[in-house]
This record gives C-alpha cells, sequence and structure tokens, in this order.
C-alpha cells in the first residue's frame, strides 16, 4: 500500500502497447489504425504516434556537445558601408558571428573589392565570420586571409569558414569557372595554408542547403552533404595533406524548417553520417562542424509574419539536434532588403530560445527518447543508402553532370508539390487560413538587380531548381493583386449560403478559405433558402462564379433548385462544397465541380481564375 492511503504507480497493473491500441481503435470507431495513426516521410520513413520500448529502435549516438550554439547574422546588401553598420547592429544586439555573401552572378552581395569596408569595425577576433563567396571561392578565401594577416591577429583568435564550396555553387548556379576538379584542388592549397595559420578556421564549406531548396528529402539533403564533404577530403588527400587535418578543414550546413520533428532527426543524423565516413578512412577523434540556415523553402511571400513562427520552429528543432552556429533569415528576406526590425526579430529568437528557454543547457536533450532515437537510425540508413548510390555513379561531381541529381530533385519535388496542391502538406497564411487583404511590409529596401558575366568556359551543368513551398499559391494572389491594383477589385465567387447559419456555416468556411487561397474574394452570401433570392444576391454581387454551401440534408432538398436559378442569373461555373455520394442530379442540374478536404485545389483555383478572367 502506498502511503496515506495513496495509490502511486506501483499500485497499478502496467499499461502495454495492446491496452493502448485497443484503447485507440475503440476512439477510432471503424477507421483503419495505421494511415490515421501513422504518417510516412517523403523518404518512406513511418513515423508513428507513439514509441515506447516495444517498439523504438536504437542505433549510434551523435557526439553533441553542450553550451550556446552560435548566432550566427546573414548580410548580402552590396553597399558595404551599410552593411558594416548593420553588422555592427547585429552584433551589439547579441549576435556572434556574421555570414557574408559576396556578389557573384545573379546572387546580390558585397564585392570582392569592399570585403574590407563592411568588416572595416568588425572584430573578427571576437566575432566568428562565415563567407559566403559563391563563384568567387579562390579571391575571396585570399582576400580574407589578407585581411586577418593585416590585422595581426593570433592563430587561436580567429574562427569561422571561407566557405569553399565549388561543387555547391556548380550545384545551384549551373556554372564555375573552372571546372569543379579544379576548384576543389584550389580550395585544398588554401586549406593547406589556413590548417598551419588558423587552427579555428576552416577553409570549405559542404553545403546540403541548396539542395533542400530544390525539393529534396532529409535523406537526400543529407546524402549529398555527405558527397560534398568526401569529395573535398579527396582534394586535400591528394594535395597531400593529412587525413585528419583535412577533415578539420570541412564545414558542414544543413536547412532547418518548421517540422521540428524531422530537423532534430536530421541533424543528429548528420554527425552519426559523418563520423561513419571518417571511421570508413580511418580518422576519429574530430569533431564535425555543423551550421544551420533556416529554410528558404518554407519562406512565404504573403503574410511573411508566419515566417516568425516557422522560423522559431525551425531554430527549436536545430538547437535541439545539435547544431553548432544557427543562421535564422529574416522574416522579410524574399520581399527585399531586410529591415532594422526583421534582424532584429531573427537574432531574439535565437536569443530567447537560448537565454529564456534554456535549450542549450543541456547536451543532445533528444538522446534517449524512443522516438528520436528510432528516426534518426531510420533516416540515417536511407541517407547513408542515398550517399552510396551517388558514389557508386562516380561521386557527387559526376552525378550532377550526368542529370542525376536533377533527376532526384525533380522527382521529390513534385511529390511534394501534389501534396501542397491537395493541401496534405498545408502552408499557414497561404494555403490555410489566407488574408487577401494584408498589408504589405513597407520597410525594406529594394534588392538591386546585379547579374555578371563569368569569364572563361570552364564548368557547367543543369543547376538544380529553386522552389519554395508557396510558390504556386503566390502565383494566383500576384495575379488577384494586380487585378485588385487595375481595377480596383478581386476575381471573385459568390458564396450562396442554403438554409440556417447552423447549417451553412462550415462549408460556407471551408469554401472561403479555399477560393481566397488563390486570390478569388469569397463574397458572403445571408443564407436563404428560396433559389431565386438566392440568384438576385448573386447577381447583384458582381461575381461570375458561385459555390453552394450547405448540409447534405439541405443539398438533397434545395441543391437542384438553386443551382437552376444560378444558372439562369448568369453564373459561369458552379461549385458544390462537400462531396456527395450520389452527384447524378446535381450535375444534371449545372454543378460543374465538386470542392472538398484532399481535392487539387491549385487545379481548381487556375481554372477558377481562368473562367473569371474569360467572363472578364
Amino acid at each position: 500500500m502506498s502511503n496515506n492511503g495513496l495509490k502511486l504507480a506501483s499500485d497499478f497493473d502496467a499499461a502495454t502497447d495492446a491496452d493502448w491500441r485497443l484503447l485507440v481503435e475503440k476512439t477510432l470507431r471503424g477507421k483503419p489504425f495505421d494511415s490515421v495513426m501513422q504518417s510516412r516521410t517523403y523518404d518512406d520513413i513511418a513515423l508513428d504516434a507513439l514509441y515506447t520500448l516495444g517498439n523504438a529502435q536504437s542505433g549510434p549516438q551523435p557526439s553533441v556537445s553542450c553550451g550556446p550554439w552560435g548566432i550566427t547574422v546573414p548580410h548580402w546588401n552590396p553597399d558595404a558601408a551599410e552593411t558594416g553598420k548593420a553588422i555592427l547592429e547585429d552584433l551589439e544586439g547579441g549576435a556572434t558571428g556574421v555570414a557574408l555573401r559576396l556578389q557573384a552572378g545573379a546572387f546580390p552581395g558585397v564585392g570582392l573589392g569592399d570585403i574590407g569596408i563592411a568588416l572595416k569595425d568588425v572584430h573578427l577576433n571576437m566575432a566568428s565570420l562565415t563567407l559566403v563567396p559563391g563563384e568567387e571561392y579562390e579571391a575571396g578565401a585570399k582576400t580574407v586571409l589578407a585581411l586577418l594577416e593585416d590585422r595581426s591577429y593570433k592563430p587561436d583568435e580567429v574562427c569561422g569558414t571561407l566557405g569553399i564550396d565549388p561543387i555547391s555553387t556548380l550545384a545551384q548556379t549551373g556554372r564555375l569557372k573552372e571546372p569543379a576538379e579544379h576548384g576543389c584542388s584550389l580550395g585544398a592549397s588554401i586549406a593547406a595554408e589556413v590548417a598551419e595559420k588558423y587552427p579555428g578556421l576552416n577553409t570549405f564549406m559542404a553545403d546540403g542547403g541548396l539542395y533542400h531548396m530544390s525539393g529534396a528529402t532529409e535523406a537526400q539533403e543529407l546524402g549529398l552533404m555527405l558527397g560534398t564533404g568526401l569529395a573535398y577530403l579527396r582534394s586535400m588527400e591528394h594535395a597531400g595533406m593529412d587525413l585528419k587535418a583535412s577533415a578539420g578543414q570541412i564545414s558542414f550546413s544543413l536547412s532547418a524548417d518548421a517540422d521540428i520533428l524531422l530537423t532534430i532527426a536530421k541533424f543528429r543524423a548528420a554527425r552519426i553520417l559523418w563520423e561513419q565516413v571518417l571511421a570508413s578512412c580511418g580518422v576519429s577523434g574530430v569533431s564535425m562542424k555543423l551550421s544551420a540556415v533556416s529554410s528558404l523553402r518554407m519562406v512565404s511571400v504573403n503574410d511573411p509574419w508566419v515566417n516568425i513562427l516557422r522560423s522559431t520552429s525551425a531554430c527549436f528543432g536545430a538547437g535541439i539536434g545539435g547544431a553548432d552556429n544557427v543562421c535564422i533569415l529574416p522574416h522579410d528576406t524574399m520581399l527585399g532588403m531586410s529591415s532594422t526590425f526583421a534582424r532584429r526579430i531573427a537574432r531574439n529568437i535565437q536569443i530567447i530560445l537560448q537565454e529564456e528557454s534554456g535549450l542549450s543547457k543541456v547536451s543532445d536533450p533528444a538522446a534517449g527518447s524512443f522516438t528520436f532515437e528510432s528516426i534518426t537510425l531510420e533516416l540515417s540508413n536511407k541517407a547513408w543508402k542515398y550517399f552510396n548510390k551517388i558514389e557508386l555513379q562516380g561521386g557527387i561531381i559526376a552525378s550532377l553532370r550526368s542529370g542525376a541529381i536533377q533527376a532526384d530533385l525533380r522527382a521529390s519535388w513534385a511529390e511534394r508539390q501534389l501534396n501542397i496542391s491537395t493541401r496534405r502538406d498545408s502552408i499557414t497564411g497561404i494555403s490555410e487560413f489566407p488574408n487577401i487583404a494584408e498589408e504589405s511590409i513597407s520597410d525594406i529596401g529594394e534588392v538591386p538587380s546585379m547579374v555578371s558575366e563569368i569569364a572563361g568556359s570552364g564548368d557547367t551543368v543543369e543547376p538544380i531548381e529553386f522552389h519554395r513551398s508557396s510558390e504556386d499559391f503566390e502565383t494566383l494572389r500576384a495575379f488577384s493583386d494586380a487585378c485588385h491594383e487595375k481595377n480596383g477589385y478581386r476575381p471573385s465567387v459568390y458564396l450562396a449560403n442554403i438554409g440556417s447559419a447552423t447549417e451553412y456555416s462550415a462549408r460556407s468556411a471551408f469554401a472561403k478559405n479555399y477560393f481566397e487561397a488563390g486570390g478569388i474574394e469569397a463574397l458572403l452570401g445571408s443564407g436563404a433558402v428560396d433559389g431565386r433570392e438566392i440568384a438576385n444576391a448573386f447577381q447583384a454581387s458582381g461575381a461570375r462564379i458561385a459555390v453552394l454551401c450547405s448540409s447534405d440534408p439541405v443539398y438533397e432538398k434545395r441543391a437542384v433548385e438553386v443551382v437552376a436559378a444560378l444558372k439562369l442569373a448568369g453564373a459561369s461555373r458552379i461549385y458544390l462544397a462537400g462531396r456527395p455520394k450520389d452527384t447524378a442530379a446535381f450535375n444534371e442540374a449545372g454543378v460543374d465541380e465538386y470542392i472538398y478536404a484532399g481535392c487539387d485545389i491549385l487545379q481548381s483555383l487556375a481554372h477558377a481564375h481562368s473562367v473569371i478572367g474569360a467572363d472578364a
């Protein structure tokens, strides 16, 4: 017996997986357990609703250190003097490092000759530097090294990375000044110098994030990052460097997105996988330097304030997953040069998670969790298989030249795009809960158009595509905005609400959300049962298309009459919100399309725009 008559856990029979499943199946009322209580990732990893000792998997543990991660802030303003001021503002506001993009090709950034201006007042012995040089990796690295030499910093005072990444640059831009192998050799010669002079500075950056932006799965992103890292390791070995020293000259970067579960697993898996690569090379005792950059794929143009929530989730996942440095892109990144306010919010997300939530005070907090141990192990296995696939094709450079990687990424994006179109993957503020009357952010700077030609006929491949999850919806929204700016009104749909509010409200709200996700303004009907009354209200609204909204019993009694009246009133296309089992009578009356959860909303909205446009 427990003390004072209280029952403690030991007084109860131990609950089993079977007990839990029995209770869940009663709640599901006949729905299939596996389809409801289990989901699958794009790598076909099963995510269970409950992980216990009975179904958990365990494997190698990553080496995750305890302590605050570095807060890195991104800068790419071509005005070097303004960039310098903004960097100092960020550092004074709590940042610990800066990521400086150089202008290269179509990517805006600081000019190669202006690096010294941008970093004039930045103490690089107090803040880490991550150079993002793009095609200018050789000249950029040499410029930074000369700057460090001029400032006479001690060897152990400098940390960061020169960001030499010819392979990722080739994949992203489709071009290089020289063959990729030569670019790797150039980086290896610089790495030998850096390893000797500045032990805290890395030369190469193996970036998996650009593949994420092309639609890669978590396993593909990890596998391609590993393939890039191995190529750089080989280049330094060929240059005569010691393998252990070479391993210390590579930094890694992954995207962190709003999927906290998979972000944590991905970052934990990265360390396990790279340690496995090094072990295969006979190298041990080298800690992986792993950075996180918040996903640009998840960033939306419309309703950009939601990007703050997405970035918070991404930062949480990367921090728990063990990232050494985290770079959060400001929420207005896709709108122009980020405002001071947006940069402050991006910094404070990290500061709050570290100092108020205390996320950095526990070493590898995901360790020991049945959920994270299982998912990390399965993701590691999937990523290792993809990495080996790339190696069997001759390595990552050969796979890029053959187009094999590009084909894999196109297939992954096509699958993801279909789920976005059907809202299986929902996007808050875009495909769900859109606000077509939102006010635009006005305190952003214009991004200058900067496209430079590249000299020489070095290396060319088919560049990987860049995608954002919200891009197709935002294309429709942009068309709606253009119509509003030109005509003073948007394309519209009339919500033909039938019956009482209790009968039509649920489907009326669904239809409003559905059409406004594509920029088609929903004009709300007041609710009526008489077809002529509804048709008159439709004519008065000025809309050209209408959607019936009510309950199934009301549809059976009133839909045919209402559809006939709407047709006589000039409705070009009539929708019905719902998925009736028997549609014959509705089809005969003139219902053109049914909208419901799971249908292809993008295709439907694009067609609606075409109908409205043709009428206009």
